[in-house]
């Protein structure tokens, strides 16, 4: 029988080969060779090869007494796949060897699976060698004995399976790198390197297997882990913002999916995303596990603030990155899916969910790539104001000195980075149908026994996250409407200007406001929720009475509501709030916030010591400047005609009064050869009829420094 599976397959070698003694069989398991004596038809091992394991060679068989004594350091027989320790206890869906007097001797090849057995995950790297194992032995029992419909069902099924995950593998990876033919020895070690960083994408390079941590190091390492998160939280929890009371009894609510945010937002005096945003993270112990200071944090989220509301937009501006992040924490809080995202998936979605519209320039994409904006050119027309959202958000970090992200460890900023680069893409709504439809055949995959992409779920939260105002109640959804056509018809307006086509609904003239919120909710919304409830369901192994969707419901209702208004022939709709929306306090750094407190507190020192400071400080130079003692009469006018030729130095010279301190004559007739001429003061003016007293004189700049010197002295 050919071998199949590689060095998995047993090979076999009978009593005719040379070197072993009649009655004995020789089986080779991938690296593991044993030599077996059937004689006295039974199953003893008599030889191993030297191959094995340390934790291998610990095991002893426990249940045959008999085999313990003859060899005790052969492995458990009774246990094992590979090799049935007795005769009698042969099955057909569980022997690999089974010698008989018969029978000749003979492997079967791997073991089947049975429905109670317990197999690796199919999404794990022991998968495809069991699955491999698996089919081997299918094929073989075909063709030898036959197999029972059940026992060959249930392994096609668990092959199936890890198929699956692998062909869902490679559709996530476009291109398939060659980098492993790349043997040590054939090139360098620093070339090898080179290639797989400029020529692999980062999640293709093999991580390298580190050794496994011994239970004391773990054990110490979660000791310490543990002392150093109390004296941080402790540190921390004196430095805490101060929270209104009218602000935290609106934060009592977050957990609400009809959030009143319009109200909050009033409350919190132009800043609902700093409260909201530092309530969120406080509660999700994100100081402490990534030892994020106070101050910094709240420093960050009032830049946030202010870069939402620069451009003034009456829709994507920091009132809709609060109703976001307020959305995505109900879905992590609500839904369950905090038990299976870890913490720096919540910590990424929540500030993705924070930053993804940030200094929205209150147009789409289409504008900026039609008037060939900045963006545009410089992100390449792909994707353009999500690339600047992720992109600004970082640079307000660096250029405000206020980086949450700086204690991170270098593996956790990586996956962070990445995860909200990918995820703020994909509010890209030019991406919806082809990131809905993906999500949909993963859903399929995954119900026939795939596995989920973590970061393609995370995406899939934000967007719905994104597109939720018409799943909240009607007052909330009907003024993001108001501000959402806002928006749009002053773009629709600057279009005009420039002579370009008027995108979609943002003509205030042509669009019908009513029909447009049902084709958004029938086309978009209600699919994209539909989609999120059923990956929610799968993730978190629930049914549809189980899963809690209060979208589904106030859907229909607005739906119903929007289709009253078209029936009545309404065209428009309300105007919004967004004129009353108050402007966020200006933002101190911490360095500014020094200066001023020491500045005050200089300041109330030296008036209660008027006297001992004056004492202690020294005599301040006079200064040169004496522009402020001049009295502002007014403007002066000019009656007299302007010469009707430009005027040269050489025409005026000559009327120069002997009071201006020059010297007569031109620079060129000084005598700078008499040393007298550079040491000498120049004569003090005798009066002065204009100006009392007189503008400070410049020294000439051919003067050198000494002359200057004295000239300014008088």
């Amino acid at each position: 029988m050919p071998n199949h599976s590689g060095d998995t397959q047993p090979t076999i070698c009978t009593s005719d080969a040379p070197h072993y003694q009649p009655g004995t069989t020789k089986i080779t398991i991938g690296e593991d060779t044993y030599t077996i004596d059937s004689s006295d038809q039974t199953v003893k091992i008599i030889r191993r090869s030297a191959r094995w394991k340390k934790s291998v060679r610990s095991k002893r068989n426990s249940s045959s007494p008999e085999s313990s004594q003859s060899d005790p350091v052969s492995p458990d027989l009774s246990k094992s796949s590979s090799v049935s320790p007795e005769p009698d206890s042969c099955q057909s869906d569980s022997r690999i060897f089974c010698p008989s007097p018969d029978t000749p001797d003979m492997v079967s090849g791997p073991p089947l699976t049975t429905s109670g057995q317990d197999l690796p995950s199919p999404d794990s790297p022991q998968a495809c060698r069991e699955a491999n194992n698996k089919l081997s032995a299918v094929i073989h029992s075909l063709r030898e004995d036959g197999i029972e419909p059940d026992v060959l069902i249930s392994n096609l099924e668990y092959i199936g399976e890890v198929l699956g995950v692998l062909a869902a593998k490679q559709d996530r990876d476009d291109l398939d790198d060659d980098l492993s033919e790349l043997k040590n020895e054939s090139v360098p070690d620093d070339v090898r390197k080179w290639l797989a960083s400029t020529f692999a994408k980062p999640e293709q390079i093999a991580k390298k297997t580190e050794e496994r941590p011994t239970l004391r190091s773990v054990a110490n390492a979660i000791r310490t882990g543990i002392f150093i998160e109390k004296i941080y939280s402790k540190m921390s929890t004196s430095q805490l913002m101060v929270i209104p009371t009218e602000v935290e009894t609106h934060l009592t609510k977050v957990d609400y999916w009809n959030f009143d945010l319009f109200n909050f937002a009033k409350s919190t005096n132009g800043s609902p995303l700093k409260f909201m945003g530092y309530h969120l993270m406080q509660q999700y112990g994100c100081f402490n596990k990534y030892k994020i200071p106070p101050s910094t944090l709240e420093t960050l989220l009032g830049h946030l603030e202010i870069g939402y509301h620069s451009n003034g937009n009456p829709y994507h501006n920091n009132l809709h990155a609060t109703d976001v992040l307020q959305t995505t924490h109900w879905m992590i809080s609500q839904t369950g899916l905090k038990d299976w995202l870890s913490d720096i998936e919540i910590f990424s979605l929540l500030f993705s969910a924070m930053i993804h519209d940030y200094d929205h320039s209150g147009t789409t994409n289409n504008f900026h790539i039609q008037s060939n904006s900045k963006l545009s050119i410089l992100y390449n027309d792909r994707s353009v104001l999500e690339n600047h959202h992720v992109a600004a958000f970082f640079r307000t970090m660096v250029d405000n000195e206020c980086n949450i992200l700086s204690n991170m460890s270098r593996a956790d900023f990586r996956e962070f980075r990445s995860l909200m680069i990918e995820m703020v893409l994909h509010t890209d709504m030019s991406m919806h149908f082809s990131q809905l439809k993906y999500m949909k055949n993963l859903v399929q995959t995954a119900v026939d026994g795939g596995s989920f992409d973590k970061t393609k779920v995370l995406s899939l939260i934000l967007h719905s996250c994104d597109v939720s105002h018409p799943t909240k109640r009607w007052d909330l959804h009907n003024q993001w409407t108001s501000r959402c056509m806002e928006e749009f018809f002053k773009q629709g307006d600057m279009e005009q200007e420039m002579g370009l086509d008027f995108s979609p609904l943002c003509d205030r003239k042509n669009t019908v406001v009513p029909q447009s919120q049902i084709g958004f909710i029938d086309f978009i919304v209600s699919p994209t929720f539909a989609v999120c409830g059923d990956v929610i369901c799968l993730v978190l192994d629930q049914n549809d009475e189980q899963a809690t969707k209060p979208w589904e419901k106030i859907l229909e209702d607005n739906k119903d509501l929007w289709q009253v208004k078209a029936k009545s022939g309404e065209t428009g709709v309300e105007a919004s709030d967004a004129v009353n929306d108050v402007k966020p306090p200006r933002v101190m750094s911490a360095k500014q916030i020094v200066a001023e407190n020491g500045d005050a507190e200089n300041g109330n020192a030296t008036n209660g010591n008027k006297e001992e400071t004056a004492k202690e400080e020294p005599e301040k130079p006079l200064s040169l400047d004496n522009r402020h003692l001049i009295k502002q009469i007014g403007p002066i006018t000019i009656d007299s005609i302007p010469p009707a030729k430009p005027t040269r130095h050489k025409d005026v010279v000559g009327e120069v009064p002997s009071s201006v301190l020059s010297r007569p004559g031109s620079p060129v007739t000084w005598n700078f050869g008499v040393k007298e001429s550079i040491t000498v003061a120049p004569p003090r003016p005798q009066t002065a009829s204009l100006l009392s007293p007189p503008e400070r004189r410049r020294a000439p700049i051919s003067v050198d420094h000494k002359l200057r010197r004295h000239a300014l002295d008088f």
